[in-house]
């Protein structure tokens, strides 16, 4: 991540998949982009930048949330810059919009593309002309909706119909066969995965909202050693099965993990192997305590969440954690040394163990 510019500080995800799928046609394209990043996208940019040579292998295949339209031209810019220090030579882009067509629209059985299809395509211009201009070359290009998708290369209306291609749903095609063949497991939803850390809604938020400007007058009722003594307590109730926590209860947890001792300390709890029998019950914890906090102070647990997630095997759900804690607080150093260490080649134990140094190393006084 690139720190020039504001929308260069905005989180983004890599991808480091096994080249095991064959792309023939923006049909196939469609059908990997869930494979290959592990969840169905929306509202996003997927680009799958291809390295040199004669076989076309994909390198690290790069998500993004859907930029405003007054950032097209910003983003398109540092998507190829991207792409450029991933070593990538050529790409195909995958662009996501949520929901399907309204009734009416081409994809209702109208002639001609669908509005999500010609509201992004300035979009895609920017994107291929930022790639032109960094020796990129694009090889295909897509919009996807919940229910079909159209190429925005592709003139020839028998291959892709101007009304757009359903998607497919069986799961005998051969990328699908292949995927699961290879291990690849079957994608989930991206909106599912970040509704599982939304912040506090309707009624809660305001509770949540009294709880947090109580607490706030007790400084002590948050402090270091209350805070681990309290934590250790809802570790041991979540591994027994009891996930309850009371809002100002809540609200004092979250204001101690603000403290650098507090987060580090926890982050040891997890266990020296990935799986440990812990750290699903404190992936359980992090994860209802990101539920009941408002950012900036939501960072520690989003962060700590993706930890355990990462521990546990889940990279995916890791990653949507770190990007939740890098919103909340594009500054907080743990979440962008996390967010660097999910997305590098590195192993999941090497991983943990250069995390935990610094974390150590990085305590506060």
């Amino acid at each position: 991540m690139n720190d020039t510019d504001d929308f260069d500080r905005t989180p983004f995800v890599v991808m480091s998949p096994q080249s095991v799928l064959r792309v023939r046609s923006p049909a196939d394209l469609v059908e990997a982009v869930p494979y290959l990043i592990g969840v169905r996208p929306t509202e996003s940019v997927v680009l799958l930048g291809i390295l040199p040579g004669e076989r076309s292998r994909v390198g690290p295949v790069l998500r993004h949330d859907l930029p405003p339209p007054a950032d097209f031209e910003q983003a398109a810019d540092h998507f190829a810059r991207l792409l450029v220090r991933t070593g990538a030579r050529g790409v195909a882009v995958a662009i996501y919009a949520d929901g399907a067509e309204p009734a009416g629209s081409a994809a209702a059985g109208e002639a001609g593309p669908a509005p999500a299809v010609e509201r992004l395509r300035p979009l895609h211009t920017a994107i291929a002309r930022a790639c032109v201009g960094h020796t990129i070359e694009v090889r295909e290009a897509v919009c996807v909706t919940a229910d079909r998708w159209w190429s925005y290369g592709c003139t020839d209306a028998d291959c892709c119909p101007p009304e757009g291609t359903p998607l497919r749903t069986r799961r005998d095609s051969t990328v699908a066969a292949t995927a699961v063949w290879a291990g690849l497991p079957e994608p989930v939803s991206l909106a599912e995965l970040v509704r599982r850390f939304r912040p506090p809604e309707y009624a809660m938020r305001e509770v949540m909202m009294r709880a947090y400007t109580s607490a706030r007058r007790d400084p002590k009722a948050y402090a270091v050693e209350r805070t681990l003594t309290a934590l250790t307590g809802h570790r041991a109730r979540f591994r027994a099965g009891d996930t309850t926590i009371e809002p100002a209860e809540a609200a004092r947890l979250v204001l101690g993990l603000g403290d650098a001792r507090v987060r580090d300390e926890a982050m040891a709890w997890h266990g020296e192997q990935p799986g440990d029998a812990d750290d699903p019950a404190l992936l359980a914890l992090w994860t209802a305590l990101a539920r009941r906090a408002f950012a900036p102070a939501s960072a520690p647990p989003l962060t700590l969440a993706a930890w355990a997630a990462w521990t546990i095997g889940d990279g995916v759900l890791a990653r949507v954690a770190v990007t939740g804690a890098l919103r909340a607080d594009a500054g907080y150093t743990m979440a962008r040394l996390l967010h660097s260490a999910i997305n590098s080649p590195l192993s999941a134990a090497e991983v943990r163990r250069r995390i935990f140094r610094d974390a150590v190393t990085n305590r506060a006084p």
